[in-house]
């Protein structure tokens, strides 16, 4: 069994701070002398990491904490990989890879876009990790923790998807109100009796929002899903988008597209290479389903923005 992928990361929680507290004493009075700062960030966490813009998180096994690991900010762009430490009981398991790969997702999520960290050549195992993950040895200047005698720093990578869900949201944001342009009125005219009005096209979208969210959901969590499709003609006329208020879509469509676009950066870059089956169709990676989405959306909306128009 493979710990590491049993384990989850959990998000702080004041709760957690004596397991934050107890598991970074435990470790550095095993290894070094407490220092006055140290008992300063472990007691009052929320004053001197959370309080300044920083994050803590933990592993867990089963219902058990595990370990943990936070960054400090620095400054707009860089932020400080402290206090990790993991539970003496739960070594040997790679939880301290999960934490430190957690953490700088989440730093590069928050729009870092660089994290360094302090350690001691002492901690080689730690150090050969830090490696591994594309830290770099930096000049270490005076004045930090007593027990450090290395410097390390990694640039870190935006989101996968962080492109993407700038993009929706531009999109959500801007063809939100050109389509309160039209009356309601106007967004129920049917350009023939066997094509969709400008409301049943946003309803259309809509549809897509609300199945599509899922999926981005679902698929993190394993790496194979099949995963239900819908019929759209019977989705729009089952709602009735055509009698539906216009404004009301409107807003629906932009609620909804917004909080897509908030998820989308932060899906981990592993789970993209996630297979995916949707109905009857081919399987596909969860990448692939996100930028498609995109490409539906716009694809739609050409339809109740023709080319030629002037809107």
């Amino acid at each position: 069994m493979n710990a590491a992928n049993d384990a989850r990361v959990l998000a702080w929680h004041p709760d957690y701070q004596p397991y934050f507290e107890r598991f970074n004493k435990a470790w550095i009075s095993a290894n070094y002398t407490m220092e006055p700062i140290d008992h300063a960030v472990l007691e009052e966490p929320e004053t001197h990491i959370l309080g300044h813009g920083g994050d803590i998180i933990f592993a867990a096994l089963g219902d058990e904490l595990a370990g943990t690991v936070a960054y400090k900010h620095v400054d707009e762009n860089i932020v400080e990989m402290t206090k990790m430490a993991v539970d003496e009981a739960f070594q040997g398991r790679r939880l301290g890879w999960l934490l430190a790969t957690a953490i700088m997702e989440r730093a590069a999520q928050a729009g870092y876009t660089r994290m360094i960290l302090y350690s001691n050549t002492k901690q080689a195992a730690a150090i050969n990790m830090y490696r591994k993950l594309g830290f770099q040895e930096m000049e270490l200047e005076s004045g930090g923790y007593e027990r450090c005698n290395i410097k390390m720093g990694i640039d870190l990578q935006p989101p996968v998807l962080a492109s993407l869900g700038r993009e929706l949201r531009k999109a959500a944001e801007q063809v939100s109100e050109k389509l309160l342009r039209f009356s309601n009125e106007e967004a129920g005219v049917r350009p023939s009796p066997a094509k969709w009005s400008r409301k049943e096209v946003l309803g259309h979208l809509i549809d897509s929002a609300t199945n599509n969210y899922p999926r981005f959901i679902r698929a993190q969590h394993s790496e194979y899903s099949e995963l239900p499709g819908y019929n759209q003609d019977f989705w729009v006329e089952a709602r009735q988008y055509q009698y539906a208020d216009w404004k009301e879509l409107v807003q629906l469509w932009k609620t909804l597209n917004l909080h897509i676009a908030r998820i989308l950066p932060l899906i981990p870059a592993k789970a993209l290479g996630h297979i995916v089956v949707i109905g009857p169709g081919a399987p596909v990676t969860l990448q692939y389903i996100a930028e498609d989405y995109l490409r539906h959306l716009q694809h739609h909306l050409n339809q109740i923005f023709p080319v030629h128009a002037n809107y």
